[in-house]
């Protein structure tokens, strides 16, 4: 881990907070509103809550085991020192399939925001090319250390957050009781699923944290910036989703619309409609800079441990960045984007990032009892982490499950071939 002790610890606690706050809010907010609410109807602010609920102690796993392990990589990190190589592996495979298909899936929908603007350009050539220049951009800034890259990340948040603002600012006074009044029966299926969907929306502090070695006094800037962010997330979210129900009522449910843009449209006419536009494409890029930031380093802690080759494990002798890793994590990136293929396994990517979360909540219990500092708040928080995730677990298909588990078979099969390789 010699690397590891090169790398600058140049992550503050606002910078930080911004990295955790562009890797959750990303394209999702601008879409899934329109879904959770054909799925859930009246309930769905509650889905928000529920979600908020799961990744808060989600964080607190974060915050106990982050206080101990304090080298890059994540939950990776994490989870290897507790559990042992395979299972560590196991967690890093998962997390970076996870964020690399995420990080695809909202650089295809960037490129297709930006595009928008330009109607009579509009294809799928011009589209790539947006996105080419833009993740090298990105990349570049990212390439010239942390601090260059947290600052890109800080400024994106800010920006980011004036459009779905002004969003409340108009649609507050609009707010309809009568629009947001709860149903007198739930349905728990209903509300597991459409939990297990929005849950994409919440997802990305495991990635904001994959740079864990590189943050400045970690005991205190951790479990700050976390809870701090997930409450932002939470406000932003309930209030988004309330202004487009009270708006667009149940017209909400209609399939194939932008729900904040149409909110704002139908609020103050075209001009609302451009602003949110414009707040689809900053936040999407916002998300872009985080991760550029962030997923590489996963790259690069797989590399230091033998599992990818060692070039990526180099840090530029100048930024004391991984550069290789970022221009290679960005490549891989990119050609998902532009092929789209990876659309097909967005549901699966929840289960794999739930399935994650369960490994640290279980690496969390276990390095509590080693530590022997048992209390009634320490072990809670992650048994709380896991029966909640079970609740959203109980929605996943059995088709999804066999996806899931074949991609955790095929990283075995690596796994224990590599370790043959290695005697």
């Amino acid at each position: 881990m010699q690397n590891q002790k090169e790398m600058v610890r140049g992550i503050g606690f606002l910078a930080l907070v911004a990295s955790c706050f562009n890797c959750t809010v990303g394209g999702g907010i601008f879409r899934l509103p329109n879904s959770i609410f054909e799925i859930a109807g009246r309930a769905s602010p509650l889905i928000y809550v529920v979600c908020f609920l799961v990744m808060l102690l989600v964080a607190g796993v974060f915050i106990q085991v982050g206080r101990t392990i304090r080298v890059s990589g994540g939950p990776y990190a994490y989870v290897k020192p507790v559990l042992g190589e395979y299972f560590g592996f196991i967690c890093g495979v998962l997390l970076w399939t996870l964020a690399t298909f995420a990080f695809a899936s909202v650089s295809n929908a960037y490129a297709h925001f930006v595009a928008l603007f330009f109607p009579a350009q509009m294809n799928p050539v011009f589209e790539a090319s947006i996105l080419g220049v833009s993740l090298i951009g990105l990349s570049i800034f990212n390439s010239q250390g942390v601090k260059s890259g947290a600052r890109v990340s800080l400024a994106l948040a800010l920006f980011k957050v004036l459009p779905l603002l002004f969003l409340l600012l108009i649609g507050l006074p609009h707010l309809d009781a009568s629009a947001m009044a709860l149903p007198e029966h739930f349905d728990t299926g209903a509300m597991a699923r459409a939990a297990m969907i929005l849950i994409f929306a919440f997802t990305g502090v495991e990635s904001a944290l994959i740079p864990s070695g590189e943050i400045e006094n970690p005991e205190k800037t951790l479990p700050r910036a976390l809870v701090f962010s997930s409450v932002m997330v939470l406000v932003l979210y309930v209030g988004v989703h309330s202004v487009s129900q009270s708006v667009l009522g149940a017209g909400l449910a209609e399939k194939g619309i932008s729900p904040l843009a149409l909110a704002a449209e139908k609020l103050v006419g075209p001009i609302g409609k451009t602003i949110l536009g414009l707040g689809a494409v900053v936040s999407t890029l916002g998300y872009l800079s985080a991760m550029t930031l962030s997923l590489p380093r996963s790259l690069f802690a797989f590399a230091e441990d033998g599992y990818l080759p060692k070039f990526l494990a180099k840090l530029s002798p100048s930024t004391h960045a991984p550069t290789r890793a970022i221009w290679v994590q960005v490549g891989i990136v990119y050609l998902l984007a532009v092929s789209a293929q990876f659309e097909r396994l967005a549901v699966i990517s929840n289960l794999a990032a739930i399935l994650m979360y369960v490994l640290c909540a279980i690496a969390a219990i276990i390095l509590i009892k080693r530590q022997g500092k048992i209390t009634l708040i320490s072990i809670a928080i992650p048994v709380g982490a896991i029966l909640t995730m079970g609740f959203l677990l109980t929605s996943v298909s059995s088709l999804e499950w066999a996806g899931v588990l074949g991609l955790v078979a095929l990283a075995s099969v690596f796994f224990w071939i590599k370790r043959f390789l290695m005697k």
